[in-house]
């Protein structure tokens, strides 16, 4: 079976080595001495897990996927913020969407820059 699941890895001072774990598999964990190891180890523990569902007819759980961004979201704020907004995004003569998306890229600091940089400018 092609193995889809998501791996956390996490070196174990204690056990003096790596600790796999798949969050979609509840308590199941594995070791390896190397995070290769342990990679091989959680997909052979997984392979099980998930047999002795299907035996006892039990559902398996779905991987998770990575999402997807559309790079749109919705904000609920009192209307005295939103009035405040539109009328600083008017005196300095940009769109509302425009002031938003650099003040928080703004709150973002140093790692918010890269999206007012001009090959991200646009639209």
């Amino acid at each position: 079976m092609a193995f889809r699941y998501s791996v956390t890895m996490a070196w174990s001072r204690e056990d003096g080595g790596y600790i796999a774990t798949i969050p979609e598999l509840a308590n199941l964990s594995a070791f390896g001495e190397t995070a290769e190891e342990a990679a091989r180890e959680i997909e052979v523990a997984a392979d099980a897990y998930i047999e002795a569902l299907e035996e006892s007819g039990s559902p398996t759980p779905a991987p998770l996927e990575l999402p997807s961004f559309s790079g749109q979201f919705r904000v609920r704020m009192p209307a005295s913020l939103h009035q405040s907004l539109v009328h600083r995004a008017r005196r300095e003569g940009v769109s509302l969407n425009t002031l938003v998306v650099s003040l928080l890229a703004e709150g973002l600091g140093a790692a918010g820059e890269r999206f007012l940089s001009p090959e991200h400018a646009g639209g």
